[in-house]
């Protein structure tokens, strides 16, 4: 079984999709880590994020893995270094490149074809799983969202203001959902679940309602 959880920035995919997979053993593929780490390494690199040839020529260097929930970028644990607001909209940047996007939905899509799968992202059930068996839009509004992102970050001991955090959610949103690539938007057969008003143990709770009932019907 494949179930797809896309959405837009800050409206829990991460941890609701994790704990989903993890209830359900399956496994738990964080493809916005993928574009993240992906624009990490040409930020490194040095690479200015609008050189499309010159991206396209390092993507062969580029070596992308998880393990034990964590990711690791040509052998180094980044999962700490991708979560910042500047790789956040560095990794929309990135995705709108044609040949990224072709390398890391290979590699999404090679993941997928023996394992029962909870994959997290912006075009799982839209471009790289079309055939998923299950598909979610997880949502919230900007002004949650927003709220969401500062505690992460203060926890991290990562002081920014709501404001400019609100600023550069709404700036997200509408890059992801007016590229030209694969933009956001909900799967015409996927299920909208907005969790403005929803803790994520409820919004957990819901996708493994429905995915067990289409687990029955697939019996």
């Amino acid at each position: 079984m494949i179930i797809t959880i896309d959405g837009p920035a800050g409206a829990g995919k991460s941890t609701v999709s994790r704990e989903v997979a993890k209830r359900l053993g399956f496994l738990y593929l964080d493809t916005g880590a993928m574009y993240r780490a992906c624009a990490l390494f040409m930020l490194q690199k040095g690479i200015p994020l609008d050189n499309e040839e010159l991206i396209s020529s390092h993507l062969k260097d580029l070596n992308i893995k998880f393990k034990n929930g964590r990711i690791f970028l040509n052998g180094e644990d980044v999962s700490d270094k991708i979560r910042t607001p500047e790789i956040d909209l560095a990794a929309s940047d990135i995705s709108r490149i044609p040949s990224v996007r072709k390398k890391l939905t290979s590699i999404q899509r090679s993941i997928g074809e023996n394992s029962d799968l909870v994959a997290e992202g912006r075009d799982m059930g839209t471009v790289v799983f079309p055939n998923a068996d299950l598909k979610l839009f997880l949502t919230a509004s900007p002004e949650e969202r927003a709220k969401r992102r500062k505690k992460e970050l203060y926890k991290k001991g990562d002081i920014i203001s709501l404001d400019i955090i609100l600023h550069q959610i709404k700036k997200r949103d509408k890059a992801d959902t007016e590229r030209a690539i694969a933009p956001l938007k909900p799967a015409e057969d996927s299920i909208t679940l907005d969790s403005s008003n929803l803790s994520a143990e409820e919004v957990v709770k819901e996708i493994i309602k429905f995915a067990n009932s289409i687990d029955r019907r697939k019996r």
